[in-house]
């Protein structure tokens, strides 16, 4: 059995399952309580429920059935399909040959289907259909089946029925209508979709898609079977002989290579009046036009054609910028009508063209600017001593104004033929500028390496992944006319409304809400191509085209987006306890002394899995949530004893965990069960022989005293030394309990073995120093010790070895004259050290501890028998940085430093 969950493919067979002796899963159940049934080729039925696989029957029989089909009734009896054999297994777990008593045909089973009455329908080799209802067999659909071998048996949604089988398949409606088609072909699985298409698996190994009335072939490879889904997303699942296939309606498809283009890496694209596309590439230039795609020829002597990077189009001229061979006007056929050169021996980059209404056109690219008419090149902006001023970006506004976008800033030509500049970062906040547009409302939109800029007279307003766009290099910004702006970059295209924009200026919003369009969707590259133009078009149909490294990428803006907000079900998939797996189970309890939690978890999307976005919170441990992004695991180290939850949240982009109503969550209890002397039953039987033993000492004190005042007033004469010593004596045992209560609090802050300060004092001291590097700026460092291989030491020589041990070590790390005062040492649990290293960098921090790393060696320890006890200490280390700037986060990069010095062989500093 192979299970899947958008990402990940778990395979569970007997090699590497305990429990589960599957021969081969010919037939899966799913069961309401949340566990599944697997039918086996010759091993029975075998149930997974919470990580726990037991075969399911109470007598020998059940455990050697070949298995090819189950169904539960709606009184819980399992229905067995099995060789020749209709059972049913009773809620004991014994078989009944049932269709044998109801008088079905002996012949293997092929189709079993609830009727939805409280009956059964069962399809055999014998042919027809037959119902059991109530122990009693009959003949079903007989006036719309005949006796015709049914191999697929499927309702449609609305009340009627789906047969396939060797004489294509047969519809009947609820009204009673019938409806035969694909006569005379054998189809071996049918379904009807939540859109009413009919899905059909032909035994010939196609997989076909009937829809009003047309039948549409898919392209799946290998031999497609009798494996035929939908799921709850509406995705439909094939199987064949060549694996698993997922069949989705896209948002977007691809052109290239393979459907005629020159070149996968597309620099530029547009559409002309006549409705052809212009595609521009690394091998030149293709048309493609009603539904077929022509090479354009650049070159007159059939040579290689060049790299084409910029197009326009006007009155009925295209106009082709190259990367070494100037601009090129060619006709509506692709004939080239002129060829410009721009130098006199190297040919400039033109990353930009530009026509004008007089016929002449703007040309941009390493050269700079320069304007061409009637065969005269007049250059406008040139990047003479600025080398890196590459023209990149042409627009030309309402008003007659051209706005030039360069790799460092950009410029403004108006009608007049004054220029005012924006150097890249002096008076602009981007250096790259690729795009431009203006909108209805008047703004000028700027796409930039910066992020997305908004002009309003002199001022520019930025968006970028501070508001939640996942990239700020911005090629090209497009509008879709349906109220949003699509943005290419190299991480896909972003889809953005326009509204949110001015809700981010309002601060009424603080993150846009941007949808992803990518591979996943169809594009056939995330990697969108910029530098050049135009590097995107709205097309007449409202179709959006971006070129990227991998192909032209065509978006339908009505498709994008439509399941934005389906919330994903999140479930836990595993969880390990210092690195040892555990099964899933309620009421998870750790023991005391547990010192690593690893919790697995998924969201299930199976449309788009790569656009999940998590976060988690241990309830009663966590400040706050835990942004994980993609990561799909929670971990946690050296919890304290307390009771806790774990809430995993899952959504699908566009981020916004404002959004709760699109929010997918799962929630897991879990104890850390404290150590017997730290449970309040303990503490207080503790508390109850404190108070009597105070009580006790206070009535003898009290007696004692009683009696002494008795012989004071006997003896008052003669014994006034003797009470002057009584007094003494109080003084003294008044003194006795201070000291008393003194060591009751060392006791509570320190570790009795090695009297060094417990976990209790080092939180608190790991808190307060954190507290004060923070506050005056000065470098923290903060380290775990463990000492290698002491189980080997305590099993080897005993556990008063492994004590004296731990308490030469805590000699060690507690410090001489030498570094008193620079390293707080604690015993943090077990064998584990806590080092707290106060106004050191990471640098000294690492040569003290490897001074004590070799003192800790260097210890001569003799066991009882005389044999030498080596030991050593793995030491990770952290420091205190941005990302890393609290206690929980140092002692979870110490942990992971002290992990690595273990993978890596221990006795080591690590950090």
């Amino acid at each position: 059995m192979v299970r899947f969950n958008g990402r990940h493919f778990t395979a569970f067979d007997r090699q590497n399952t305990p429990g589960a002796e599957l021969s081969g899963v010919f037939s899966i159940l799913p069961e309401d309580d949340g566990g599944v049934l697997f039918g086996t080729a010759a091993d029975g039925v075998f149930r997974y429920y919470r990580g726990r696989w037991q075969p399911l029957g109470a007598e020998e029989e059940a455990h050697h059935l070949p298995v090819s089909g189950m169904l539960r009734d709606r009184d819980g009896a399992l229905w067995i399909a099995s060789a020749k054999r209709l059972l049913r297994m009773d809620g004991d777990g014994y078989l009944h040959d049932a269709g044998a008593a109801a008088g079905l045909p002996a012949a293997r089973v092929i189709t079993l289907v609830a009727d939805g009455e409280g009956g059964l329908l069962v399809a055999t080799e014998a042919g027809g259909v037959t119902r059991l209802r109530d122990g009693q067999a009959s003949g079903w659909g007989v006036d719309w089946l005949g006796t015709e071998l049914v191999r697929a048996l499927a309702r449609d949604g609305e009340g009627g029925w789906l047969a396939g089988g060797d004489d294509g398949v047969r519809w009947r409606h609820a009204d009673g209508r019938i409806e035969h088609f694909r006569p005379g072909q054998r189809v071996d699985a049918v379904l009807r979709d939540r859109l009413g298409a009919i899905w059909m698996n032909f035994s010939s190994g196609q997989l076909v898609r009937r829809s009003n009335g047309g039948d549409e072939r898919l392209q799946v490879p290998g031999t497609v079977g009798q494996a035929l889904l939908e799921d709850r997303e509406g995705l439909v699942w094939v199987g064949s002989t060549d694996g698993l296939y997922r069949v989705a309606e896209v948002a977007a498809v691809g052109f290239t290579q393979e459907d005629g283009l020159g070149s996968d890496y597309v620099r530029s694209v547009l559409q002309s009046d006549d409705g052809a596309l212009w595609i521009g590439h690394a091998g030149g230039l293709n048309r493609w036009y009603q539904g077929r795609m022509q090479t354009i020829g650049l070159v007159p002597d059939g040579g290689r054609d060049p790299s084409v990077l910029s197009l326009d189009y006007r009155d009925g001229m295209l106009w082709a910028g190259t990367y070494d061979r100037g601009v090129l006007r060619l006709d509506m056929q692709g004939r080239v009508r002129e060829r410009i050169r721009l130098g006199e021996h190297t040919e400039p980059m033109v990353r930009a063209v530009l026509a004008d209404a007089s016929g002449g056109v703007w040309i941009g690219g390493t050269h700079g600017l320069a304007h061409y008419h009637d065969g005269r090149l007049e250059s406008w902006l040139d990047s003479q001593g600025q080398p890196q001023s590459v023209v990149q970006a042409l627009y030309r506004d309402v008003d007659g104004t051209l706005w030039i976008g360069t790799t460092g800033g950009m410029a403004a030509l108006d009608g007049t033929g004054a220029i005012r500049r924006w150097a890249g970062g002096r008076d602009m906040p981007a250096q790259y500028v690729f795009d431009f547009l203006r909108d209805a409302a008047g703004d000028l939109w700027i796409a930039s390496d910066r992020g997305l800029l908004r002009m309003r007279g002199d001022t520019f307003h930025v968006y970028d992944h501070r508001h939640g766009l996942p990239r700020d290099k911005l090629f090209r910004i497009l509008d879709d006319q349906r109220g949003n702006f699509w943005l290419s970059s190299n991480h896909g295209i972003f889809r953005v409304a326009r509204g949110e924009f001015d809700q981010i200026d309002a601060g009424t919003r603080r993150l846009l809400a941007v949808h992803v369009v990518d591979r996943s969707d169809g594009m056939p590259g995330n990697q969108g191509n910029g530098a050049s133009m135009p590097s995107g078009w709205r097309a007449d149909n409202g179709a959006l085209l971006f070129p990227t490294s991998a192909g032209l990428g065509l978006i339908d803006p009505r498709i994008a987006g439509h399941d934005d907000g389906r919330v994903p079900p999140v479930v836990f998939e595993s969880l390990a306890v210092d690195g040892v797996e555990q099964p899933l189970q309620a009421g998870l309890q750790l023991g005391p002394g547990t010192r690593r939690l690893a919790v697995g978890y998924a969201a299930l999307n199976f449309r788009a899995p790569d656009k999940l976005r998590y976060r988690y919170r241990l309830h009663g441990f966590d400040a706050g949530w835990v942004e994980a992004g993609a990561g799909t695991e929670a971990l946690y180290t050296n919890l304290p004893p307390g009771r806790y939850r774990l809430e995993v949240q899952a959504m699908t982009l566009p981020l916004d965990w404002t959004r709760q109503e699109s929010i997918g969550s799962a929630v897991m209890a879990l104890e850390v069960v404290p150590p017997l002397w730290k449970r309040p039953s303990s503490r207080l039987l503790g508390l109850l022989l404190l108070a009597g033993a105070v009580a006790l000492g206070f009535w003898l004190h009290t007696a004692s005293y009683r009696r002494n005042q008795r012989r004071l007033h006997r003896e008052i004469s003669v014994r006034t030394e003797e009470l002057s010593e009584k007094n003494r004596a109080l003084e003294a045992a008044d003194r006795e309990r201070g000291s008393l209560m003194q060591r009751l609090e060392h006791q509570a802050t320190h570790d009795e073995l090695t009297g060094l300060p417990n976990r209790r004092a080092a939180d608190r001291r790991l808190q307060q120093a954190v507290a004060r590097a923070r506050s005056a700026v000065t470098p923290l460092c903060v380290a775990l010790a463990d000492v290698d291989h002491f189980k080997h030491i305590n099993d080897n020589h005993g556990h008063e070895v492994g004590d004296h041990v731990l308490q030469r070590i805590a000699t060690v790390l507690r410090g001489d004259d030498d570094c008193a005062g620079m390293v707080f040492a604690a015993r943090h649990g077990g064998e584990e050290f806590l080092l707290v290293l106060e106004g050191m960098g990471r640098h000294d921090a690492l040569r003290r501890l490897r001074e004590l790393h070799v003192r800790v060696a260097g210890l001569q320890i003799v066991a009882p028998d005389g044999s030498p006890v080596p030991v050593t200490i793995s030491i990770g280390v952290a420091h205190l940085q941005p990302g890393c700037d609290d206690a929980r986060s140092l002692l979870v990069a110490a942990d992971r430093q002290l992990y690595r010095a273990k993978r890596e062989g221990r006795n080591r500093v690590v950090g």
